[in-house]
C-alpha cells in the first residue's frame, strides 16, 4: 500500500489528526506540502518528516480562513512539485455556541470559513490539478456530524456540511476520475476536543475516564486515523467515493 513519490497536500498539518497524517506519508515516501498556520509547530513536524522520508518538505505558513491564501498554497505546491496527487482538509477549529450566545454569529463566521468553506476552496482550486493526476480528496469531518446538540452549532453544523459536501464533490468528479472521501473520528486528544468540551479539568485520569466510556473503552489515536487516510490515498481503495468512515471506538453505536 504505497504512495511513493505522490504529492500530498495536508492543511493543519502542524498538530493533531494532521500531523499523524503527515508523519504517516512521509513513512511512505510521500512528497509532502504542508500547511499550518502556526510556524513553530509546521517546522516541528516538517522535521519529523524529512527524517522519515529523507526528503526536503514543502512548508506554506497561511490562514486558510483567507479565500487568496487558499489558491496561493495550490499554485505554490504545483510551482514546487509540479502536480498535486492527493488533497487532505484536516485543519479545523472548534467552535462552541448557544442559539442565544450573542457571539453566535461571529464564532459561526469564523468555524465555517476554516473547517467548511476551506475544504470547498482547496478542492476547488486543486481539482484541474487532481484530475489530471487522477488524485483524490480526503475531508476530516467528525463523528459529531452525526448527531445534534446544545453549545456547539458552529463545529456541528460545519462538520456536516463537510460529509454532504464530500458526496457532491465525489458525484461531479467521479467522471472524471477523482475519488473523494471523508473521515470521521471520534474521541481523539486534540486540542480541538480540548476546547469542546470545557469546564473540565483536563488531566490523564480525565482522558483515561473519557476513553472508557466509548463502546471500546478507549480514544481513538491519531496514527490509526493515519492508517485509514493512507489506505483511501492508495490504489487499494480505487473503488470507494463519496464514502464516509467511522472511527469513533463505536461511539456512534446507540444503547438500549
Amino acid at each position: 500500500m504505497t504512495i511513493k513519490n505522490k504529492v500530498v497536500l495536508i492543511t493543519g498539518a502542524g498538530s493533531g489528526i494532521g500531523l499523524g497524517i503527515a508523519i504517516r506519508f512521509a513513512k511512505s515516501c510521500a512528497k509532502l506540502s504542508l500547511i499550518d498556520i502556526n510556524s513553530d509547530k509546521l517546522d516541528n513536524v516538517a522535521l519529523k518528516c524529512e527524517y522519515e522520508s529523507k526528503e526536503r518538505v514543502l512548508k506554506i505558513v497561511t490562514d486558510i480562513s483567507v479565500r487568496d491564501n487558499i489558491k496561493n498554497v495550490v499554485n505554490t505546491t504545483l510551482r514546487e512539485y509540479g502536480r498535486i496527487d492527493v488533497v487532505v482538509n484536516c485543519a479545523g477549529t472548534s467552535g462552541n455556541g448557544f442559539i442565544t450566545s450573542e457571539e453566535l454569529l461571529n464564532d459561526l463566521d469564523i468555524v465555517l470559513n476554516i473547517n467548511l468553506k476551506s475544504v470547498i476552496a482547496l478542492t476547488h482550486y486543486a481539482a484541474n490539478a487532481l484530475i489530471e493526476s487522477k488524485g483524490c480528496v480526503i475531508n476530516i469531518a467528525s463523528m459529531l456530524a452525526y448527531f445534534v446538540g446544545k453549545g456547539a452549532i458552529p463545529y456541528i453544523v460545519a462538520k456536516a456540511g463537510v460529509l454532504h459536501f464530500t458526496k457532491c464533490a465525489a458525484l461531479e468528479l467521479a467522471e472524471k476520475g477523482v475519488r473523494v472521501n471523508s473521515i470521521s473520528p471520534g474521541p481523539v486528544k486534540t486540542n480541538i476536543l480540548l476546547n469542546i468540551i470545557q469546564n473540565q479539568e483536563k488531566s490523564d485520569e480525565f482522558w483515561d475516564n473519557l476513553g472508557k466510556q466509548t463502546p471500546l473503552g478507549r480514544l481513538v489515536k491519531a496514527e490509526e486515523i493515519a492508517e485509514l487516510a493512507l489506505f483511501l490515498a492508495s490504489n487499494k481503495a480505487m473503488s470507494i467515493t463519496g464514502s464516509d468512515f467511522l472511527i469513533d471506538a463505536g461511539s456512534t453505536l446507540s444503547k438500549l
